[in-house]
């Protein structure tokens, strides 16, 4: 691994990472996708390159270190320690260029950028879609990429610069991350608009006792009904666990109940015909959604502008203006 910054371009052995010429950034990109992708096949097609021409760039480099930066399998491939390391290495460098881009852009008055933002799997994504569309309303040239991601995988997808901001429920136990903004998390229940408690403000657990319901999988808004039916002597039964679009059916022919967290004070409809009903703050107690970022991590300009918004939405959310 001591040739690891040293990408056949010059680079003094032991130069920083921020030596690395821009012309690697292409070679990073594309080790990142097989990453990403679990596969040099479908990396390829995502990358728009033929999968012999990445299959020789990933040669190139793994020559180049002495290392294999991945495992082969059968059904694909496997970061190898060296791997992480150098991965590591990339998405830094792929970050730190992203930031630089976004600086010069907004210098010239072009606007343009990239952000990469991360939310809890257990939420609906409307309050985000909504400030994402909004941001882009004022700079259509950024990009974004989002992606649902499980609440303990958060710290490390910001500290491998996979992401560069994320919405995550409760993060107080996380190290190395810093918190922007915290707003109150709705939590609801999901039903058709011809369902019996589809008048109600709000539910209790026991409204839904002759209810068959369909439960979150396991993540962070499954744990937050779990832990408020426990303290209730509410046992949860579910009829159908997964998404709710997979529920779907289920809740349009039959009385089934549903459930969805977001950031916002208004009843959301999560797709046509079905409501969102508050459950009463009496069995579920409000829990509080994070926008965090890696600690002392510089961010590009169009994701602190982005994060700003957010901030700003938050703030909002609360009742703070």
């Amino acid at each position: 691994m001591r040739r690891l910054l040293n990408l056949k371009q010059g680079v003094a052995e032991n130069a920083p990472p921020e030596a690395a010429p821009m012309r690697h950034q292409t070679t990073l990109k594309f080790i990142d996708a097989i990453a990403r992708a679990g596969s040099i096949r479908r990396a390829a097609e995502r990358m728009a390159i033929t999968p012999s021409a990445l299959n020789r760039r990933l040669l190139a480099v793994e020559e180049e270190i002495d290392a294999p930066l991945f495992e082969r399998l059968a059904t694909g491939v496997r970061l190898s320690a060296a791997g992480e390391l150098f991965l590591a290495h990339a998405r830094r460098q792929m970050a730190d260029m992203e930031r630089i881009r976004s600086q010069i852009e907004d210098m010239k008055g072009a606007r343009r950028g990239h952000v990469s933002f991360g939310f809890d799997a257990g939420l609906q994504m409307r309050g985000f879609s909504e400030a994402i569309g909004m941001y882009r309303g004022n700079y259509p040239d950024v990009t974004f990429e989002v992606e649902r991601i499980d609440r303990d995988d958060v710290q490390r997808s910001l500290s491998d610069y996979r992401i560069d901001l994320a919405g995550v429920v409760q993060p107080e136990s996380f190290p190395n991350m810093t918190t922007l903004a915290v707003a109150p998390l709705l939590i609801s229940a999901v039903v058709h608009e011809s369902h019996p408690l589809a008048s109600k403000e709000q539910v209790t657990f026991n409204d839904l006792l002759p209810c068959p319901l369909v439960m979150p999988p396991r993540g962070s808004l499954r744990d937050l009904l779990d832990v408020a039916a426990r303290r209730q002597d509410f046992e949860l039964r579910p009829v159908l666990e997964g998404e709710l679009p997979f529920a779907q059916y289920e809740m349009e022919s039959g009385e089934a109940v549903g459930f969805a967290a977001n950031v916002s004070t208004r009843r959301e409809v999560v797709w046509p015909g079905m409501v969102n009903i508050p459950l009463s703050p009496r069995d579920m107690a409000t829990p509080n959604l994070h926008l965090v970022q890696l600690r002392g991590r510089a961010l590009s300009v169009a994701a602190s502008r982005f994060a700003d918004m957010l901030v700003q939405r938050f703030a909002k959310y609360r009742g703070d203006d």
